[in-house]
């Protein structure tokens, strides 16, 4: 366990175990970066009220720095050394300060009382500012490999990512995967001055680049990799080299809505600089989420998915240039282009006597979008309504029996709605009122009519809690290893909406057990793993308010182990976040005719088995080594559950 990070408290139920750590100070969002550090630790990105705090967890530990042999004890004035009092020499000054941290050749044993990865080393970046939000480059892109590629490969040892701050700057930071060495954090110079291990001074081997432009603080930010200079409309340049180079977008609620733009050039500069945005594009509405696609493909990694507040989503291209700068030195005046915006349906227009009374016209008006991300490698998009509804816009159609996606069809329904492919619902975010604690609800009389003064009295006694202001809610999307030969890679779906969390394990399995839009070939009854939501029970925050979820692969300890949650699931509060690992054990089932093979083999070798039993049940009260290998090879195999067997006496196991 690193210094200063204390035990979790841990916590088991019949669908999960969550392990709960304490936060010393205000945590605003958290990540868990793609890439593990070269001695197999996770890492973890959370942003708060001071900086960035980074977590390693699990992985290959420290070796313990080699005992440094005592001196023999010497009585004053023992020493023969010579003393120049005339000397003014100044000391020499010590070489820069170099860590080499070495690594164990194993991971650690896990003790079976703490059976989960503890935490290796942890690093506080100090900013001395809020980091409200932050984002690391797609998973897809970091894993990539090729000759196009080559351009990322000092990327892919370091911790990049880029952090909104509260200060309105947006600050890219590169650092390596590594984790600091235990010496490394306790030299002499932080503690005669602290201040100097601030983020920016390259204390720990980082760079910064800040990014400007906004007037607000960021609400939100994305980045992706480019390999391609500016793009222009006229014909007559020359082409030139690719260069590689980061694209960072972020959105605030400036005027109606302003998304910007930035550029950094690979390799990033050592000395921080501040970089103002080549593109400044101002919405009709604010934006509540954006994020870069994550493909391979040149034409589609360039395309940036904006949901904003009235319940659109649209694509952005930022290389399809329409008002191209004739000066080439001003690129702000660059605008994209945008390529499709993709509208969710409409709020139920039937009173429902529960909803407020305070709004008349509070069931008309289009569902909001509460978070949207790219699915099935940037070719689909999936969308959380505030009713919670969520979707899939097959964009290229790609989703099982699809023809076409949305691109090769009329987008647009009556009424100005784009329908799903795939949809579904998860659990809203106000609790039951049913519940029998609290004080007796007053029923409302069919006969009496409400007045002002009556409804007041009946609201305030009523015992109905009103959720203020919008709905908060994400989406996590992670690629996880496929079960099936047919895929190369899964997406575990998490949802959060209000303080309800669901897991859909496999997009792919439970897109084929429901039936799509215009197609009845399916099967109902579909129960393989993966196929069916779960809703992750006693999520127990100590009440505070959720600020957001991630996934991770899951640990290199229960990698072995087969559960129907097939990740670790991070649930951040305020001053805590909790990790939900294991879950309940499922097993493959086999089809039909594997399973009646198998009734007809265990028939068969039911009468070898009886005469094996018989074997070691009998003789003389000992066993040889023959018969204890093969009732220590059939008790793991687990053929024979529920007995046990009897060393030196007659019977069954």
């Amino acid at each position: 366990m690193a210094a200063g990070f204390s035990n979790p408290r841990v916590s088991k139920n019949p669908q999960n175990t969550q392990l709960s750590y304490e936060l010393p100070h205000r945590t605003h969002t958290t990540k868990v970066y793609p890439l593990s550090s070269p001695n197999g630790s996770t890492i973890i990105l959370q942003g708060n009220e001071n900086g960035v705090k980074i977590i390693w967890r699990g992985g290959r530990p420290f070796k313990l720095p080699q005992g440094a042999t005592p001196k023999a004890a010497q009585t004053n004035g023992s020493n023969k050394a010579v003393i120049s009092l005339d000397s003014d020499e100044e000391e020499p000054s010590k070489p820069p300060f170099e860590d080499k941290p070495e690594f164990e050749d194993e991971e650690q044993e896990i003790d079976p009382r703490r059976p989960y990865p503890s935490v290796l080393q942890t690093l506080d970046l100090q900013f001395g500012t809020d980091v409200l939000h932050i984002s690391v480059l797609p998973n897809s892109i970091l894993k990539a490999s090729g000759a196009p590629w080559r351009g990322i490969d000092p990327l892919k040892q370091k911790i990049v990512f880029t952090a909104t701050c509260g200060d309105n700057t947006i600050r890219l930071i590169t650092l390596p995967l590594t984790p600091p060495s235990p010496l490394s954090k306790d030299r002499d110079e932080f503690r005669l001055t602290p201040t100097i291990a601030n983020v920016g001074n390259g204390k720990w081997g980082e760079t910064m680049i800040i990014l400007t432009g906004h007037q607000k603080t960021s609400d939100g930010v994305s980045m992706t990799i480019d390999f391609e200079g500016k793009q222009s409309s006229t014909k007559d340049e020359s082409n030139t080299e690719p260069e590689t180079q980061i694209i960072v977008a972020s959105h605030s609620k400036e005027i109606t809505g302003l998304l910007q733009l930035w550029r950094i050039l690979l390799p990033i500069p050592s000395s921080s600089t501040m970089i103002l945005p080549f593109q400044s594009i101002y919405m009709p509405s604010p934006a509540v989420s954006i994020s870069f696609n994550p493909s391979f493909s040149e034409q589609h990694s360039s395309h940036l998915l904006v949901a904003d507040n009235l319940g659109t989503c649209r694509i952005y291209n930022y290389k399809l240039l329409v008002n191209p700068s004739e000066d080439p030195e001003s690129a702000i005046s660059e605008q994209g282009s945008w390529l499709i915006s993709l509208y969710p349906g409409f709020k139920n227009s039937k009173p429902d006597s529960q909803a407020p009374q305070k709004n008349m016209y509070s069931g008309f008006g289009r569902k909001t979008i509460v978070d949207a991300k790219w699915v099935y490698g940037g070719k689909a998009v999936i969308a959380l309504l505030n009713d919670g509804e969520w979707g899939v816009w097959d964009i290229y159609g790609v989703g099982p029996g699809a023809k076409r996606g949305v691109l090769g069809q009329q987008s647009i329904k009556g009424g100005s709605r784009t329908d799903f492919n795939l949809t579904g619902y998860v659990e809203g975010a106000t609790k039951s009122s049913s519940k029998t604690s609290g004080p007796p609800q007053i029923a409302q009389s069919k006969f009496a009519p409400m007045t002002p003064g009556t409804r007041k009295t009946t609201d305030l006694f009523s015992n109905k809690v009103q959720p203020s202001g919008p709905i908060r809610g994400s989406i996590s999307v992670l690629e996880v290893p496929s079960t099936s030969p047919h895929l190369t890679f899964e997406e575990s779906i998490l949802f959060w909406l209000g303080e309800s969390y669901t897991l859909i394990p496999s997009l792919s399995k439970y897109w084929s057990a429901n039936p799509r839009r215009g197609q009845s070939s399916t099967n109902i009854f579909n129960t393989s793993p993966g196929s069916r939501p779960i809703k992750l029970e006693h999520v127990d925050l100590l009440g505070e308010r959720c600020t957001g979820i991630e996934q991770a692969p899951k640990s290199s300890i229960s990698l072995h182990s087969r559960t129907e949650i097939s990740t670790d699931i991070f649930i951040m509060g305020e001053h805590r976040f909790t990790i939900f690992i294991g879950g309940k054990s499922v097993m493959p089932k086999p089809n039909q005719n594997a399973y009646a093979l198998q009734l007809v083999q265990n028939r068969e070798d039911e009468d070898e088995n009886m005469a094996e039993d018989r074997m070691i049940g009998v003789g003389s009260g000992e066993l040889d080594v023959n018969d204890i290998d093969r009732a220590l090879a059939r008790m793991e195999n687990n053929e024979r559950p529920g007995g046990r067997l009897l060393f030196g006496g007659k019977g069954k196991w």
